[in-house]
């Protein structure tokens, strides 16, 4: 079965990008993890690695240097077959437009449709003209990792891998001489605390979970949203700050969100399949709180940026990734307008998180 080659979604709101080049030819053998081609999106150019392995098939004129495609296009397979076969890939939407049809007979839309895509090409001409330093590669780990830590200043940052692309390292170094730089200027900000948490506990009884019954997945983020619920939702509503909705940045920086609604009096199986579906619908208010996981990134100690109207993020981090899996890191940013009260609802999480148990009771 041949596995289709795709042009990716850089983003939550991007549906198009402009294709810069093949790394691989026709009828070479791809492994996962193999970079194949590149896309650019404002400037940045990011790498993409195959998530699948097979024999090659494309048509190598196809797409073009700086063509602008719809996320979601197919440029080429991968098959489980050796071929020298070249593809004969039709993608230019425009192209049969223009072959097939005069200028009169063109409706008013398709005319504007036209002209938007003669702008972006000359966009382009003008692009190619600026140095190449005007043009930024970056892996797709490190562009993930950028958005997650509300990092856009990629311009600034030194690229150290192959043809000085951008890796997770960089953007690792840069965030921290980035904290750095803030907190000589700024003083160390009252709205921000980190602390370390022992997950033992949560992850003996997940894993017996998962052992007992196959078709669940349980995690360690469906356990901490529950702790949250818990911490943050008050029934009677008599303070300033009510948090009923939790936001969960997923991994992959290309997904919408997941939103779980009432936290605390939910099961958490019902959360665990809340929090694996996107959603593009709701959107994060006052009474939501943002979660990022940043633990494959092991990432110890990082400040979560607030994600407006939002008051309040938690990030999750990785204490000693290379010595003890049980140990995590959560590190809170809040407005400093609701402090008492937030400061009451982290004495609660540290609780919880001591015993885990009782939010089964």
């Amino acid at each position: 079965m041949d596995n289709e080659i795709l042009i990716p979604k850089l983003g939550w709101s991007i549906d198009e990008a402009t294709f810069v080049e093949w790394y691989k030819s026709n009828g070479e053998y791809i492994n996962t993890g193999d970079e194949i081609f590149s896309v650019e999106s404002d400037k940045a150019i990011q790498v993409v690695e195959s998530i699948d392995s097979g024999w090659l098939c494309i048509d190598p004129d196809v797409p073009k240097e700086g063509q602008i495609l719809k996320s979601g296009t197919v440029i080429g397979y991968l098959s489980e077959e050796k071929s020298n076969r070249a593809l004969n890939i039709q993608i230019d939407k425009f192209q049969d437009i223009e072959n097939n049809q005069t200028p009169d007979q063109f409706d008013t839309d398709t005319k504007n449709t036209i002209k938007d895509y003669n702008d972006k090409i000359e966009t382009q001409e003008e692009n190619k003209n600026l140095n190449i330093s005007d043009r930024i590669f970056i892996s797709p780990r490190a562009k993930s990792l950028a958005i997650k830590l509300n990092i856009d200043s990629l311009s600034e940052i030194k690229g150290t891998g192959k043809t000085n692309r951008i890796t997770e390292k960089d953007i690792n170094l840069f965030y921290k001489n980035l904290n750095s730089r803030t907190r000589v200027l700024a003083g160390i900000s009252p709205n921000i605390t980190n602390f370390k948490i022992n997950c033992s506990e949560f992850l003996d009884f997940i894993n017996s979970y998962n052992e007992i019954d196959l078709d669940k997945n349980l995690r360690l983020i469906d356990y901490l949203v529950k702790i949250i619920g818990h911490a943050f939702t008050d029934d009677n509503q008599n303070n300033d700050l009510n948090i009923n909705k939790v936001c969960i940045i997923n991994n992959d920086s290309t997904k919408e969100p997941s939103f779980v609604c009432d936290p605390k009096h939910k099961g958490l199986v019902e959360i665990n399949k809340i929090t694996t579906i996107p959603d593009g619908n709701s959107k994060i208010d006052e009474s939501t709180i943002v979660l990022i996981d940043l633990t494959e990134y092991n990432l110890k100690f990082f400040n979560p940026k607030i994600k407006n109207p939002s008051v309040i993020s938690i990030g999750i981090g990785k204490y000693l990734p290379d010595i003890n899996d049980y140990y995590y890191t959560l590190n809170i940013c809040y407005l400093k307008d609701f402090e008492l009260s937030i400061l009451g609802k982290i004495k609660l999480i540290k609780e919880f998180t001591k015993s885990p148990y009782r939010l089964l009771l």
